[in-house]
């Protein structure tokens, strides 16, 4: 071999071992978070966080991800968005081009998200979010971004005809954050609605995000009379918006309901107390399914954290575990051999079996649940073939 291939092969080496060192460092893997700890969505996500730390764990445990045939520890950088766009940006910049992860699961909001999906094209690294909704985020025909859970269309339509058939909720309002969130889901409730049949949305009414009275437009909504009132923010929000619902006697009119399944966790039954008796929604997950997967995950979680986990908490789990499977069947720490690997994942967790559509939307069921006696009865399930018909 002459002495101009080897010096060839020698750097066609030296560049492949300096590449994997920027992925890799050491006998680690970097992942990166962007989630709000500061703010007003910080307590949910702080739960989302807990998911991805409980998994971390586990892997690592394990011995983390198996690469060319070695263990690498997986290690997370964490950033915090405070669900602010321009602040989730900017940490999803600093995550892909500064610390050089691999991958990044975030942001909690979806007009974050949404945000951040140009970044993560920009940088050719792929990017999950474990929790927000807005249908728009898997529908830019953005190869790079991932949707770790359901979005707002797959709720709507595994609850609207339930709440017409079953509840008899002819006559809708809508209390919704002003954000991404939000109006999208009130655009997928809406359209659902007109095309489902025997039934209207009388009122829609719309808050900044952290408000924390609600009275007048409570009673702006009372005045249209409707017999169902759907919430539409985060935990701490919509946990006043209910308090305030009883205070000013609606309880008695109108069916409290929870169509993009934000509520069903303990710290909502915390701040409610009995005022959130009876609420109905629709939710891919529940501490409450039974099945092995899930059995040892609620175990594990209340072990560690000492309260039963939520669907924050639960999907982050999840997109911990899919994206580390990812990496694996990848066998690589290249980006772009994440991102085939992860459009390709066929995963069974606590929420049940799970794959992506061609979108990066993942297919998973929905469930129906009620808040009952402090906790969260299953009243029925919506197979996730049926959301995609």
């Amino acid at each position: 071999m002459d002495r101009v291939c080897k010096c060839a092969i020698f750097l066609l080496v030296g560049l492949l071992c300096f590449t994997t060192s920027l992925m890799a460092a050491g006998d680690s893997v970097k992942i990166g978070i962007v989630l709000p700890f500061t703010g007003p969505i910080a307590f949910d996500g702080k739960l989302t966080f807990k998911g991805i730390e409980m998994a971390q764990k586990e892997l690592n445990e394990l011995g983390g991800v198996t690469v060319g045939g070695k263990k690498y520890k997986i290690e997370l950088i964490t950033e915090d968005s405070g669900c602010v766009p321009a602040n989730s940006v900017a940490a999803v910049e600093k995550l892909m081009t500064r610390d050089k992860v691999v991958t990044v699961i975030g942001d909690f909001c979806s007009s974050s998200t949404f945000a951040d999906a140009e970044v993560a094209r920009r940088h050719l690294v792929p990017q999950i979010t474990p929790i927000s909704i807005a249908p728009k985020i898997t529908k830019q025909g953005n190869p790079w971004i991932f949707r770790g859970c359901d979005d707002a269309e797959m709720m709507g339509k595994a609850f609207v005809s339930y709440a017409i058939d079953e509840l008899k909720i002819t006559r809708w309002a809508i209390l919704a954050v002003n954000d991404d969130y939000g109006r999208g889901s009130v655009d997928a409730i809406r359209k659902l609605i007109e095309k489902r049949g025997g039934a209207e949305i009388v009122t829609v009414e719309y808050h900044e995000k952290g408000a924390t009275d609600y009275y007048t437009l409570l009673t702006k909504i009372k005045a249209k009379t409707p017999n169902g009132l759907a919430l539409i923010a985060n935990t701490a929000e919509d946990a006043m918006k209910t308090n305030q619902w009883v205070e000013l006697g609606m309880n008695k009119t109108m069916k409290l309901m929870d169509p993009t399944s934000a509520l069903f966790n303990p710290k909502f039954v915390e701040l409610t107390g009995k005022n959130s008796e009876g609420m109905t929604g629709a939710a891919r997950y529940a501490w409450s399914i039974d099945t092995r997967e899930n059995k040892k995950f609620v175990e594990a979680f209340t072990k560690a954290y000492g309260d039963k986990p939520e669907k924050f908490s639960q999907s982050a789990y999840d997109c911990m575990k899919m994206v580390a499977q990812a990496i694996e069947r990848a066998n690589s720490f290249k980006p772009k051999d994440i991102r085939d690997s992860l459009a390709k994942t066929d995963y069974t967790g606590p929420q049940g079996h799970a794959k992506f559509t061609e979108e990066n939307q993942l297919m998973i069921d929905e469930y129906i649940l009620e808040i009952r006696n402090g906790g969260f009865v299953i009243l029925g399930k919506v197979p996730k073939e049926k959301l995609f018909e």
